[in-house]
């Protein structure tokens, strides 16, 4: 029988050589050594390096990415709450494209049967493809995050790169993804086209300067997704340069920290990807560094999960019912005593009169005040359109 460590190399041995101080993440991470592969029992999350710039800009290092990351990840010192996170090393390039992400998909499989959330460091954002399809064999609806500058269809439909990698996602026939949000898009980065595709779908699209508005408004959208996938590209140069697409405006690094935070927060969420970081364009490591605590502030989410997304019952969640008269719905909001955290329900096919099954949807506070006024919640729309 093959193991998940036939697919993976170990990390380099320089990287944990050393110790800058007590309790630092390369003391404590079950680290893939040579001769020494760790125990995966009881771990939440799994680092795993990906070796092959293919898929992204010509030129791009992309595959130096989780290597340099690590040496920046590992001096950081470990959080208040801890529990196994394993670094199983890296998936290197394969003969073709397709057997690197073939590698991924298997790895990412095995990860999913044992409750380990995979952390994907390095190469093209198209790896997220690999990524969506490791979640085929559960054959469920799929929700996909994408935080990312631009808005990647389009191109040439027989391959697949950083600029169109959503094409499979989103055009195939059969394909289990049920919602797709895009977040911190530049307007004018972004054909038109591309907007009203999204929107015939409807997928929601969140502006840059939206986001900035109140960035508590997007965790709903990270709360109940699968797969969160970070392009590098949506951070300001000033806090990553190590980018092709590296422009003037964008996310700050604290934002984008914030967003990966939520990620890791989610109960849901069991995938997520950083993509087209290029070492050779980090002279100072700064972008290096920002990824690093990215994944840090990930990995504290991931520990202080509450687990309290209602599947089972919602007879410990508090209740508020709101009947929106013009619209002639009943929509019940939950709230979590634990998290304060709000869902609220959507019918599904055949639940006429409410008396079949219900979609519990994350949302917001504001949601809830917005029907109370007397709004259906934009949110609530959209679910409902895409089950219709």
């Amino acid at each position: 029988m093959e193991s998940i460590f036939d697919w993976l190399e170990p990390t380099e041995a320089g990287l944990f050589d050393h110790s800058d101080g007590i309790d630092r993440l390369r003391d404590v991470l079950r680290i893939h050594r040579a001769g020494d592969r760790p125990d995966l029992e009881g771990c939440a999350a799994a680092i795993v390096g990906v070796l092959d710039r293919r898929g992204s800009a010509d030129g791009a290092q992309t595959e130096r990415a989780a290597e340099w990351v690590r040496s920046k990840l590992y001096p950081l010192t470990v959080m208040e709450r801890w529990s196994g996170v394993a670094d199983l090393g890296n998936i290197v390039a394969g003969p073709s494209e397709g057997d690197t992400r073939a590698a991924l998909d298997v790895v990412c499989q095995e990860l999913h049967a044992k409750d380990i959330v995979p952390i994907i460091i390095g190469g093209s954002q198209a790896l997220t493809v690999a990524m969506y399809a490791s979640y085929v064999p559960q054959d469920r609806p799929v929700n996909v995050v994408t935080v990312d500058a631009g808005l990647d269809f389009g191109g040439d439909p027989q391959k697949t790169n950083s600029l169109n990698w959503l094409n499979p996602l989103v055009l195939n026939e059969g394909s289990h993804l049920f919602d797709l949000t895009q977040l911190g898009h530049q307007r004018y980065l972004v054909d038109g086209d591309a907007v009203q595709l999204m929107e015939k779908m409807h997928f929601d699209l969140v502006r840059l300067g939206r986001m900035r508005m109140d960035m508590t408004a997007v965790e709903p959208a990270l709360r109940d997704a699968d797969i969160v996938s970070f392009d590098m590209g949506a951070v300001r140069t000033a806090d990553h340069p190590a980018s092709t697409e590296a422009r003037p405006n964008g996310l700050t690094g604290e934002e984008f920290c914030q967003l990966a935070r939520y990620a890791g927060y989610s109960d849901r969420l069991s995938s997520v990807g950083f993509f087209e970081h290029d070492p050779s364009r980090d002279g100072d490591g700064r972008g290096g560094q920002l990824i690093a605590e990215a994944i840090w502030c990930f990995i504290e989410g991931v520990m202080n999960r509450t687990g309290d997304h209602p599947r089972g019952t919602t007879e410990d969640y508090l209740q508020y019912r709101v009947v929106l008269e013009n619209e002639e719905h009943e929509i019940v909001f939950y709230k979590s005593p634990r998290s304060d955290r709000w869902w609220m329900d959507v019918p599904t096919p055949g639940a006429g009169n409410r008396k079949g099954r219900l979609l519990l949807v994350p949302c917001a506070y504001e949601d809830y005040q917005s029907a109370a006024e007397g709004n259906l919640p934009d949110r609530w729309w959209r679910t409902q359109q895409k089950l219709s």
